[in-house]
């Protein structure tokens, strides 16, 4: 039985028993009808209405979509009628809507605002390429709450519809949304989710007829998430390389994000000219739409050396910036003559910059308009660049910008560069810059990583020719960089005396006293620092000061009673360093502290004094006797009255299957499963 039957018979009941009819309708939403949404209108709006009785009034609510949401237009019809057909109405989109209007009592409007298209629709010929509107180009779009939103720009006219291309290629090669819209409506939205933190592009084409128009320019937009600020992490450089030469001075600069999982709202990018990161020359800052890829399109100088940097931007927070890529602009005219050639300017590392780990980025610039033909790199753990093996020659590919490979942790580093210019094949060198020096991580984080450091130079017992010697060390294994050095150094061994150094807030390994005073023995021992503490104390090593040899040698005279062979240890599985022979004249200079051994300086029989390059080997003592015999006046001597040191440990014993030991040398390290390090002469085990 139908509502409006049940009606029908109530009202007979009421008749009946002589009550009136129904004094006010139960007022509910209209149903919108017809056109159907985005259609073009070509006769009445029309709705239904499904009420026990009929409204007094019908009011229609429109307004031209480009004005919304300003004032509606409005019209009255009676409730008898569920049509009406507005007039006056120009080109374009246009919202409705119904509401029903009882005894002055309004009933809601339908549920969902009814969109209609008034033409004409254009010829083919008359169609224009569409505004692309929303997504903004760069920005990200949000699937749960964004549509894609266009313009047509002719007011005289409309199309029937529009094809809607969106493609991860710019060439549209690949347009997996590539769809008839079926009717002139601006808004389109993802049919599914699309991938997330993903380059897209898009265009929009209209359509009358069968007939494609011209297709608007393409946009190009991301799909989120909105990375957080606090999950920014360095974006990556891409072009131009690292230290590359353009022949343009306009070129693009593009990098990438590497974190897959969302989209930045915004970047930073900045150039800086001479590549010393001080004298910025452009700055861009788009904190609100996104892009891999910028050029500045107003040239840079040629001859020009610049360095760039970009990092990411969201949520009003910024991200790091990376370490900078260097740029040369060179025309082709740029080459250094080779009177002239200028020495380099060193950028990074900055001096004493400690580095997290080995990972070290170098680079310097030149101070004038010219580029040489080539670098001349120079990284040594050594302040005198004696160990050359890092050493590198580059040609002028990368002349500005050096990652050092193969460096150790926690060390000591020092670097210098000097330009070389090409003459008929042969490079002609220049100067060389100021040396600088860093250290490779990690660092030290509290005092209990902080281990006893090694004294490597002076060895215990050198006799040095130098007022001013090196005092080296290097971190205790496992090694890593403390907040500096305490050194003392002094003539008392028992370290009760004035100590002639100090602590050292910088963690340098390197230090140079005050002249010393000559023939005389100096006793050194290092501690780390951390955090306002020391850490253990190296062993001690002592040392003479005899500049030009005339010192007394500060030892025991000896002559040999047999032929022997002084060995590196007091064990025979060392290997012999010479062979003292009877009546040869030796010179001791300490003992182990069982007065079984002594530790000779051999001497070159001829003139009796030590080589140029002093040997230093054990002796047993049954195979000597105290003084020269040939000599009247050397008085009374005794090995006791040597200093008492400790001979270097045996070597380990061979095994079928090694054991992983820090002690180990580099061979058997490697054979025992370990990574051997050069410089701290230390096997890390697994």
């Amino acid at each position: 039985m139908s509502k409006r039957l049940v009606f029908a018979l109530v009202l007979m009941v009421l008749g009946t028993i002589g009550l009136s009819g129904c004094d006010s309708c139960v007022l509910v939403a209209p149903e919108l009808v017809s056109p159907d949404l985005w259609e073009i209108l070509s006769g009445p709006l029309e709705w239904d209405y499904d009420d026990l009785c009929v409204p007094d009034h019908f009011e229609i609510n429109y307004i031209r979509e480009s004005d919304f949401p300003g004032t509606f237009d409005i019209e009255i019809v009676p409730g008898s009628s569920t049509t009406f057909t507005p007039s006056g109405l120009v080109t374009g989109e246009y919202l409705w809507e119904v509401r029903a209007e009882d005894d002055g009592t309004y009933g809601p409007y339908n549920d969902v605002l009814g969109s209609f298209f008034i033409g004409p629709v254009c010829d083919p010929a008359d169609l224009v390429a569409p505004t692309l509107i929303y997504p903004p180009e760069g920005g990200i779009y949000d699937y749960d709450y964004d549509l894609f939103d266009w313009e047509w720009p002719l007011a005289s006219c409309i199309p029937e519809s529009y094809r809607v291309e969106v493609s991860q290629y710019p060439d549209f090669h690949d347009a997996p949304r590539n769809e008839h819209l079926g009717n002139p409506t601006t808004a389109w939205s993802f049919g599914e989710r699309p991938p997330d933190a993903t380059q897209y592009f898009w265009r929009i084409t209209p359509h009358v007829d069968g007939s494609l128009g011209p297709p608007s320019e393409i946009g190009m937009f991301y799909t989120g998430p909105i990375c957080s600020g606090a999950s920014l992490i360095d974006a990556v450089p891409l072009t131009p390389l690292n230290g590359e030469t353009v022949l343009v001075g306009n070129p693009e600069f593009s990098w990438t994000y590497p974190d897959t999982s969302c989209i930045p709202e915004g970047y930073e990018l900045r150039i800086y000219m001479n590549a010393d990161w001080n004298d910025l020359v452009m700055e861009v800052v788009s904190p609100d739409v996104f892009a891999t890829s910028f050029q500045p399109g107003v040239p840079f100088a040629d001859c020009g050396d610049y360095a760039w940097q970009v990092r990411m931007i969201s949520e009003g927070d910024w991200g790091p910036l990376h370490y900078g890529q260097r740029l040369i602009v060179d025309s082709g005219s740029c080459d250094c003559a080779l009177g002239s050639i200028p020495i380099p300017i060193l950028d990074r590392p900055t001096p004493y910059e400690i580095y997290s780990d080995t990972n070290v980025h170098s680079h310097w610039h030149s101070p004038v308009g010219c580029f040489p033909s080539g670098a001349s790199y120079k990284i040594s753990p050594d302040y005198d660049f004696a160990d050359t093996s890092r050493d590198v020659m580059m040609t002028r590919e990368f002349p500005g910008a050096f990652d050092p490979p193969g460096l150790e942790p926690a060390t000591q580093y020092w670097w210098k560069v000097a330009y070389f210019e090409d003459d008929a094949g042969t490079p002609v060198l220049g100067d060389y810059s100021e040396p600088r020096s860093f250290f490779t991580g990690p660092e030290c984080t509290s005092l209990t990583e902080v281990m006893a450091p090694e004294i490597y130079s002076p060895l215990d017992g050198e006799v040095v020719n130098t007022l001013t010697p090196a005092l080296r060390y290097r971190p205790g294994i496992p090694g890593c960089i403390p907040d500096g050095y305490f050194l003392n150094l002094q003539i008392d061994p028992a370290f009760g005396g004035t100590n002639l150094l100090g602590g050292f807030s910088i963690p340098g390994t390197t230090v140079f006293p005050d002249p010393l005073t000559d023939c005389t023995e100096y006793f050194l021992k290092v501690n780390g620092i951390q955090d306002g503490s020391m850490g253990p104390e190296s062993d001690v090593v002592s040392f003479i000061v005899d500049v030009d040899g005339t010192c007394g040698r500060g030892g025991v005279p000896g002559t040999a009673k047999s032929n022997f062979f002084c060995r590196k240890g007091t064990f025979e599985v060392f290997d012999p360093l010479w062979t003292i022979e009877t009546d040869h004249r030796v010179l001791a200079i300490a003992r182990n502290p069982q007065m079984t051994y002594v530790l000779l300086n051999v001497l070159d029989q001829n003139t009796l004094e030590p080589f140029v390059n002093e040997i230093h080997c054990w002796a047993w003592l049954g195979n000597l006797i105290p003084g020269w015999p040939d000599r009247q006046d050397d008085g009374e001597h005794s090995f006791e009255d040597l200093r008492s040191i400790n001979p270097p440990d045996p070597p380990l014993e061979p095994s079928d299957q090694l054991v992983c030991k820090k002690e180990l040398n580099a061979e058997d390290c490697k054979l025992a499963g370990g990574q051997y390090f050069t410089q701290n002469k230390y096997c890390q085990c697994p």
